[in-house]
């Protein structure tokens, strides 16, 4: 896969996450968020299962050997992420939730040293204290009346909650999975919280098996095949290619194409939401680009020398 290919599958993974609040906010009009999540994640879930098989071969042994943190991870961030997402986007704007979910890289270097007592830099102790403080001018609607009242949207507190359970189903395998490549981890995990989620809507929702409009199924169905299949696919694709690092670059672009998407459909941009975008993705920059470090006249000196003596030991 050639380099220009892999940027422009990155960058249309970005596009196909930040089009998703937008979908997620028409379809939580019509359907209820456990339902949305059920049939989301039970379609990719049964297209990722014959995909990566073909693809890569499923590790049967591995996903069983780790069924338990696999399971965590799909009520967690499968079930619990869409359930608090959905909810959340009934009651606030796709930007809004965009800008929200953009802090989660600062959430998973904080729950890492926590769980994994991974060292934390100065560096990315600013970039989240900066990414906060976006999150807590878009939550506040840069009012800092309603910031020291404490006083938010619901909305915008559950796509917070949601991130957090985002941050825990990405620390969840560098922990407590073993042996298994992140595709399969990946898949694994769409597959049991696609049926784990489906199974509690079908119990608790009205409307699982009922008919939406056209419009809603269509919006569905393009968060499963694009925002869930192909998405992931993808960036796994990007991972191998360019590394972690520079992919997750990429996650930065997810509130812009949201605010793009946002003013393509008349809708309005707020000031504060500008700031706030400014903070989040500055944030996550900040405390992931490393300078590079100047060589000193000794090191270079010592280069030379170095090589004459290895030609001196052979």
């Amino acid at each position: 896969m050639t380099r220009p290919t892999t940027w422009l599958k990155l960058g249309l993974t970005a596009f196909f996450w930040g089009l998703m609040f937008h979908l997620g906010k028409y379809a939580v009009g019509f359907m209820s968020p456990e339902s949305i999540g059920g049939w989301r994640f039970l379609i990719a879930g049964l297209l990722l299962l014959p995909l990566v098989g073909l693809r890569e071969g499923l590790d049967w042994a591995g996903l069983r050997r780790n069924l338990l943190p696999l399971t965590a991870m799909a009520v967690i961030g499968i079930g619990g992420f869409n359930v608090f997402l959905f909810y959340g986007l009934k009651h606030t704007s796709p930007v809004n939730g965009a800008l929200i979910m953009a802090l989660c890289p600062a959430l998973i270097t904080f729950l890492s040293a926590l769980l994994m007592r991974e060292r934390v830099s100065g560096r990315q102790l600013a970039g989240l204290a900066l990414g906060l403080a976006g999150v807590a001018v878009v939550v506040s609607h840069g009012s800092l009346q309603a910031l020291l009242s404490l006083t938010f949207q619901i909305g915008d507190l559950l796509v917070l909650v949601a991130a957090s359970c985002w941050a825990v189903y990405s620390t969840i395998p560098r922990r407590f999975i073993t042996g298994l490549p992140p595709l399969q981890i990946t898949t694994g995990s769409i597959a049991l919280g696609g049926l784990l989620i489906s199974s509690f809507a079908m119990g608790s929702q009205n409307d699982f098996w009922h008919m939406p409009p056209l419009s809603v199924m269509a919006a569905v169905l393009t968060m499963s095949l694009l925002g869930s299949v192909l998405a992931y696919l993808w960036w796994n694709d990007g991972v191998k290619e360019v590394g972690a690092g520079m992919a997750a670059l990429f996650m930065n672009l997810v509130p812009v194409f949201a605010a793009l998407i946002g003013v393509a459909l008349g809708q309005h941009i707020t000031t504060a939401q500008i700031v706030g975008a400014l903070l989040v993705v500055g944030g996550v920059l900040y405390s992931t680009w490393k300078p590079k470090v100047a060589a000193t006249p000794e090191a270079l000196l010592a280069l030379p020398v170095r090589k004459h003596l290895k030609h001196c030991e052979e």
